[in-house]
């Protein structure tokens, strides 16, 4: 039997009612192996390895065959008037709904991905204005990754595809029926011969079966539906946007290759290929996808694309039916690529054939940048391409190789992301995934910490999990719910994850701290050259990223009211606020040590009031004498750089730091490479050689780009007014800029902050929204530089209600 599932929805007249409902699939597999299976390298190598060429050892394969995607139908006839009809899904891994041979709605890739043994989404679609007398439903089911059984390991699979659906019809005579999966539907195999979301798809135009989904089809010929086995019992409507295909992408160049032709779509980018081709019938067309290619530019390089752990090429076949020109895009996979190698043409394809769609979480765009130095624009386009890119239901590490939701990730690029996309309903979704994969992972074999159940994974969805959370990737599960409270004045996530994180300070503080030190983790991860170069002790950045913590749950345990554990709290991070500075801090130099330690240490108000300008003056010195000028942060220690130098008086050295484009710096990736997402991590490559195989689209590294927002446009939240009810404006006016536009939408309404420098005159336009206000911090200026519409002020620090001002300094 189908176990029941509970009445579920958001409010009571909207509810779902599943009982009639039951899991239908068909496991009948009459592909041939040549098409439905693909061969993946037996052996793969060390994480650590940043070059690799395969050896005849690494290259014996073994043949592995996905599950088989299906078609599923039910024709039905309605006789009396409709009042509204709704549609309620859950297909797995992914889904297409059909009604009347139409797809119904715009979503892609539906439903998100979750850890599926403990919730699965299902989603609503509006059918009234589609229903006719005579109807017919369909589904088409892929793999997603619900059914990856290829890449990392056939481990990773939950099932074979199914899908659960329930059509509530309402009459105008106030009358009801319900439409509902059950064994009455039919079944047949679908043109997809080889879907996984990792390796691609495999399509046979030749297999489509034409007006399958229509009510005149004749099925009589199919085989009956599977019941099968409930994934889960906790059904959840979907709440995070959904996945869309956004904008497209055309192709800048067709480049000749030593098989076929290469497709340059002029950035890296996440989606896929839509193709328009004319060929005979049978023909096979071979798309391989990759981010760089070889150095002689005749075929690409797919090593950063993940293929030492995949076990294959990101690759998309469509065979041909040969009746006119075909126009083809997948459905069940996605890629993360800037060029496509295409085989299989019978002449030189143009570029008007081929249609790059990026696909993403369809979330809302609230913030913008712009200056008036060209590459300091390319750093803000280069880091929210890489945000963009990794948004897939989940905030991902790379859209190709892993596709893994790491918490430290998460966590370092959570500012930035929340500055220029509405991140509210993703934060919720990451805190719920969390909360899946508490207690499921084995301790770190590396780490001497002990399991808890308390303590989630490294990952926080699916079941490539990476053992469990080390503590500096563990804080995501409290700074999360604290950033998305902070930026979106959201209580409810803070409400709904407060059991969740009370337990992973309660394992920190019972079994992972000493006197005040957590002695490990994963530490300043990826600098420049690889985490052989990282000059911070994880202890420096794991006690940090505890007492981050601990200070944010004292804010938020006043939040909910709990005075004794506010107080708990906050005497907790003083002790671990004096450890830390007894611990890392040198008297001496006034240094933790390296630029990480100093600015996260300044980051995170770990510096007592008295040392902070000495530690930000041996920070500049770090970066201008002992590394000549270059920055040596990796992901925790470049989070905070630019505006901790901003703010301490070291803007020069952020301008130096930006106007460089030798290795290592962000302009020897956006300018001399031409790279349009951030690289795992910088490495002084050579143009004429390969390069590494690590990825080259990762937003962790985006974090830096809070900066754009938070300094040179100034806009900051005020930690006690969430939501931007209350916030601070202290920009940097960057030597060198003429002008500076910077946007955010927050929840109160847009806030603009936009400067223009005529000679040494600075002329600041403000617009504050409604039901809100804003502290005006210029430390570096007196009061009698400043002028607010053309009056002097009292102090450099004012505060100023809604409305538009102008602020002019000299």
């Amino acid at each position: 039997m189908v176990p029941s599932l509970k009445t579920l929805g958001q409010s009571k007249e909207n509810s779902i009612s599943w009982n009639q409902a039951k899991w239908i699939g068909y496991t009948e597999d009459n592909r041939l192996e040549n098409w439905a299976a693909r061969d993946l390298m037996r052996n793969q190598p060390p994480m650590d390895i940043n070059t690799w060429e395969p050896t005849e050892k690494d290259l014996k394969v073994v043949r592995r065959k996905t599950h088989p995607s299906v078609l599923l139908r039910k024709s039905f006839s309605i006789e009396k008037e409709i009042a509204s009809a709704e549609v309620a899904i859950c297909g797995l891994g992914l889904y297409e709904l059909y009604l009347n041979g139409s797809k119904v709605g715009d979503r892609v890739l539906d439903p998100a991905q979750t850890s599926y043994e403990k919730r699965a989404f299902f989603v609503r679609h509006d059918v009234t204005k589609t229903l006719k007398e005579n109807n017919s439903l369909g589904i088409m089911l892929g793999n997603g990754f619900y059914g990856q059984n290829m890449a990392f390991s056939p481990k990773l699979v939950y099932g074979k595809p199914l899908a659960l659906m329930v059509l509530n019809i309402s009459y105008a005579d106030s009358t009801k029926e319900s439409i509902v999966t059950d064994e009455s539907w039919k079944a047949h195999s679908s043109p997809i011969l080889f879907d996984n979301i990792y390796l691609g798809e495999t399509y046979d135009a030749r297999k489509e079966i034409e007006d399958w989904s229509k009510s005149a089809f004749n099925d009589t010929s199919w085989d009956t539906v599977e019941l099968m086995d409930a994934p889960t019992g906790n059904l959840l409507e979907q709440q995070l946007e959904p996945m869309r295909k956004i904008r497209k992408v055309d192709p800048v160049a067709i480049l000749p290759a030593e098989k076929g032709w290469i497709i340059d779509m002029g950035k890296n980018m996440t989606g896929w290929l839509q193709i328009n081709v004319e060929e005979k019938e049978g023909t096979e067309i071979k798309m391989r996808f990759s981010e760089h290619l070889m150095p002689d530019k005749r075929s690409i390089d797919p090593a950063s694309t993940g293929i030492h752990v995949t076990g294959n090429t990101q690759t998309d076949i469509y065979i041909c039916k040969g009746d006119g020109v075909e126009t083809w895009e997948p459905r069940f996979t996605y890629h993360g690529y800037q060029y496509v190698q295409i085989e299989g043409l019978k002449n030189k394809p143009k570029l008007d054939q081929f249609t790059g769609w990026l696909v993403r979480s369809d979330i809302e765009r609230i913030g913008t940048f712009k200056c008036s130095d060209e590459l300091i624009n390319s750093f803000y386009d280069v880091s929210m391409l890489t945000i963009e890119d990794n948004l897939q239901g989940l905030l991902s590490d790379c859209p190709h190789r892993e596709r893994c939701a790491w918490m430290g990730d998460a966590y370092v690029v959570a500012e930035a992301a929340s500055f220029n996309f509405n991140l509210e309903r993703l934060w919720q979704k990451t805190a719920d995934d969390m909360q899946t994969v508490l207690g499921v992972s084995k301790a770190h074999f590396r780490d001497p910490f002990p399991y808890d159940k308390r303590a989630p994974s490294n990952v926080s969805v699916g079941k490539r999990l990476n053992l469990q959370a080390r503590p500096d990737w563990g804080a995501a599960t409290v700074m999360i719910p604290y950033f998305s409270y902070i930026y979106y004045g959201n209580t409810s996530i803070v409400k709904k994850s407060w059991n969740m994180m009370e337990g992973w300070m309660g394992y920190l503080d019972e079994k992972v701290q000493e006197d005040g030190v957590i002695n490990g983790g994963y530490g300043d991860w990826c600098p420049p050259g690889g985490n052989p170069n990282m000059d911070t002790p994880p202890a420096l950045t794991s006690t940090a990223l505890y007492y981050q913590s601990l200070v944010a749950m004292e804010k938020m345990a006043v939040l909910l009211g709990e005075k004794d554990n506010a107080s708990i709290y906050k005497q907790r991070a003083n002790t671990v606020k004096k450890a830390f500075n007894t611990r890392f801090f040198n008297n001496e130099t006034n240094s933790y040590g390296s630029q990480t330690g100093n600015a996260f240490a300044l980051y995170a108000n770990l510096v007592s009031d008295d040392k902070k300008q000495w530690v930000a003056n041996h920070l500049s010195d770090l970066i201008m004498n002992d590394k000549k000028g270059h920055f040596s942060t990796g992901i925790f220690g470049h989070r905070p750089l630019y505006t901790i130098l901003n703010d301490y008086g070291h803007s020069k050295v952020t301008k130096h730091l930006w106007g460089i484009t030798d290795y290592p710096s962000l302009g020897f990736v956006t300018k001399e490479h031409n790279l349009t997402t951030w690289p795992e991590h910088i490495a002084n490559w050579d143009k004429r050689k390969r390069y590494h195989r690590n990825s080259f689209n990762h937003p962790m590294n985006s974090g830096f780009s809070a900066s754009f927002h938070e300094s040179l446009g100034g806009i900051r939240p005020n930690e006690n007014h969430p939501g931007f009810q209350k916030f601070y404006l202290k920009p940097t006016f960057l030597e060198g800029l003429k002008w500076c536009d910077v946007a955010y939408k927050s929840p109160q309404g847009e806030i603009k902050s936009n400067w223009k420098r005529n000679k040494s005159k600075i002329s600041w336009s403000i617009v504050i929204p409604e039901n809100s206000s804003a502290l005006v911090q210029l430390p570096a200026y007196e009061s009698k530089q400043i002028k607010l519409n053309k009056k002097k002020v009292k102090s450099n620090t004012f505060e100023l209600t809604t409305g538009s001002y102008i602020i002019n300094i000299q």
